[in-house]
């Protein structure tokens, strides 16, 4: 730790305006999928903009998020593959919602917990966390937040274009180009594509990845406005293991797992690889032909293909999966004096096909007393299925006098399975682990209130207390990819129920957000271990609280701070297994601190220190073994040379930390390793 401290000294001796870097009065679409001040909504939002996503020069995910309050994005082993924690413990459940330009990336079905690789977060113009359950426009996955990365930002006026690359550690590089132009009143485009390969800094996590976007607004006439967004993205990485010793960690070993692993036997028998494959074309349609109404129709087709190597599974399984869909959002605003009125209807058809082989015969004993299990070379699941999702929903704000504002909500949410399976039904696998359900149709259905009230006794101050419902499906795999443990369970949705209170407050040159949640979750999905398999059903409920503050402020006219801080303890309630133990994999405290310079004899110098915590936490659910955290330090820096040119760099890591961004503690301990210090820096040419 002192060794950050010396470091972020030596950021601040020598790094535009702070108020240039951090907006003190940023706005968000994602509440109500309309531009309001986060300051004036009484919901929890945390968004990031342009100019500091610059100084964070994003390279994987965890650039763009982390530095929110309660946000914690860690990547996996497969390197652009990540866990979210937004409160809640760091999980790959379906807790979250992600979204990019106000569609999701993803079915609520489907749920890819690394879905942060589908979007375009390598170009991202912005990016919002909504945290808690989401507002009566989201349904099915949004109970812990919504993340929505925003892509092409609006067309310029004139045109311009620019070109940027980065060199790194490791082999790292990356090159963008991008152009924009208002072609003549009716027509304007913004486009961008770019691509950035690594080496990796242990063996097998080496990665390649592509990105692009295409905006283009069309003006029809005063009435009707069109967006026509194209969005895509590929990777190809390599998949590491984790570490099943932590002195491979403390040793600073760049191996892909822990010797003798049988991650290494599998490399020799099939091909060890995280890929994503993603594309999205939407047409938002805006029509203001009635009086005080705006009506808004975004049809969308997207597609998903998620393909891996189960690392995690002892048996080291393979999965190719793909989801080909057709999405509606329908949305009508009516503005009137007293306040105004929301309205529409949101709707998925999704075609999915799922294989999941046994791609090499092996042999694992594991249990005690041992049990020897033989896994033989096949098809473990092979499956289709159609799924369907409608949400009818209703959303106002009523202004009781000129200081209070009372919203409220109503959704509801029907999602249907029909599931063919191509292999016979009812049926285990050779080795008698995994279940084969017989074709069949399931329908989940949910009505989701929501209530708030917003008090803002002066400019600049407001209040909030919030109560909002949620809930998740069971995902198509929890259904229908089974382990025979769990071959006669019923599986149901999660429902939650997130109760917040908050102040934000407004300064001349600072401003300061505090919340405060309590959050509920019954019949949670919940892992739980066999004699020799781990598997998923309904437990009991779990509780979820803890408190989020946001401050920056600029202290003069060089200097200016930011911290994120966020307390916060998840638990099971009674549970027949964990009784009330706290989850696993849930640090108590998270936080992240920046000091920004920029010197007035240096105009266009941007620097940044930050340090980045996480608090320890459970290794199980049973409590048996703890993991200490962590503190690592950063250094970044922008220089604005001219219009034209801009270099920029950073140093990751500057104490080159040993530790672990996921420590848990199943079958055995497994410990994913935080990257150890790298240098990137880069330059950018506009015209």
């Amino acid at each position: 730790m002192n060794g950050i401290k010396i470091s972020l000294i030596a950021a601040l001796c020598v790094v535009n305006s702070f108020a240039e870097v951090i907006n003190l009065e940023p706005v968000s679409v994602t509440g109500t999928r309309s531009a309001e001040k986060v300051s004036e909504q009484s919901l929890s939002i945390s968004t990031k903009e342009e100019k500091e996503i610059n100084v964070d020069q994003v390279i994987f995910q965890k650039d763009l998020l982390n530095s929110m309050s309660g946000v914690r994005i860690e990547q996996t082993t497969s390197v652009i593959g990540h866990k979210t924690s937004i409160r809640m413990p760091s999980t790959t459940q379906a807790y979250y919602l992600f979204m990019q330009d106000d569609i999701p990336v993803q079915s609520s079905g489907f749920f890819n917990h690394n879905a942060l690789a589908y979007t375009t977060f390598g170009s991202a113009s912005s990016v919002e966390v909504l945290k808690g359950a989401g507002t009566a426009l989201y349904g099915s996955d949004a109970v812990a937040a919504v993340v929505n990365v925003k892509s092409a930002k609006a067309p310029s006026k004139e045109r311009e274009s620019s070109v940027c690359v980065t060199a790194g550690s490791h082999g790292f590089a990356s090159g963008n180009i991008e152009s924009s132009d208002t072609l003549d009143e009716k027509n304007a485009y913004r486009a961008n594509v770019g691509y950035s390969r690594s080496s990796g800094w242990r063996q097998e996590s080496e990665y390649a990845r592509f990105e692009g976007n295409f905006r283009y607004d069309y003006t029809l006439d005063d009435e009707n406005t069109f967006k026509i967004i194209m969005t895509g993205s590929k990777t190809d990485a390599d998949q590491a293991d984790s570490f099943s010793d932590i002195a491979d960690i403390e040793n600073g070993n760049t191996a892909a797992a822990t010797a003798g692993d049988s991650y290494f036997t599998a490399m020799t028998q099939t091909d060890i690889a995280r890929k994503f494959d993603y594309a999205r074309l939407a047409v938002e349609w805006s029509n203001y032909s009635f009086d005080d109404l705006e009506v808004t129709t975004t049809p969308y087709i997207r597609y998903n293909r998620n393909r891996y190597v189960a690392t995690w599974e002892k048996n080291l399984p393979s999965s190719d999966s793909a989801q080909k869909t057709f999405g509606l959002l329908q949305k009508n605003t009516l503005e009137k004096s007293w306040g105004r009125f929301i309205f529409g209807v949101d709707g998925e058809y999704t075609n999915s096909g799922l294989e999941y082989n046994q791609d090499f015969d092996t042999s694992i004993t594991s249990g005690w007393p041992p049990v020897t299990i033989n896994y033989t070379k096949g098809a473990i699941f092979n499956y289709d299925i159609n799924y369907l999702a409608l949400a009818p929903y209703l959303h106002t704000d009523i202004n009781l006098g000129k200081k209070v504002m009372l919203s409220a909500g109503l959704r509801y949410d029907y999602n249907r399975y029909d599931y063919t399976n191509n292999l016979a039904g009812n049926t285990t696998d050779a080795s008698g682990v995994y279940y084969r359900p017989e074709s069949q149709t399931n329908d989940f259905d949910h009505l989701s209130p929501k209530l708030a009230l917003n008090y803002a006794p002066e400019d600049g101050l407001n209040l909030y207390a919030r109560y909002a419902n949620g809930f998740r499906v069971p995902q198509a795999t929890t259904l229908y990819s089974r382990k025979a443990a769990a071959s006669t369970v019923n599986i149901d949705s999660e429902t939650s129920n997130t109760y917040e209170v908050g102040i934000k407050k407004a300064f001349d040159k600072s401003y300061v957000e505090v919340s405060t949640y309590f959050m509920t979750i019954d019949d949670t999905i919940t892992k739980y271990s066999g004699t020799t398999v781990d598997y998923y059903t309904n437990g009991g409920s779990s509780s979820h609280r803890g408190i989020e503050i946001t401050a920056f402020a600029q202290m003069n006219e060089e200097l200016g701070a930011k911290v994120a801080y966020s307390y916060s303890k998840h638990s099971f309630d009674n549970d027949t297994t964990y009784g009330s133990n706290e989850i696993a994999e849930a640090p108590n405290t998270t936080a992240n601190g920046r000091l920004i310079y920029s010197p007035a004899n240096i105009k266009g110098l941007t620097m940044m220190g930050e340090v980045q915590y996480v608090g320890s936490y459970w290794m199980d659910n049973a409590n048996t073994k703890k993991y200490n955290g962590y503190s690592i330090g950063h250094l970044k820096a922008d220089y604005r040379y001219s219009d034209e040119l801009s270099v920029f760099g950073k140093v990751t890591n500057i104490t080159d930390k040993k530790y672990a961004t996921s420590a848990t503690l199943g079958w055995g301990e497994a410990y994913t390793p935080g990257d150890p210090r790298q240098f990137f820096a880069g330059l950018e040419y506009r015209w």
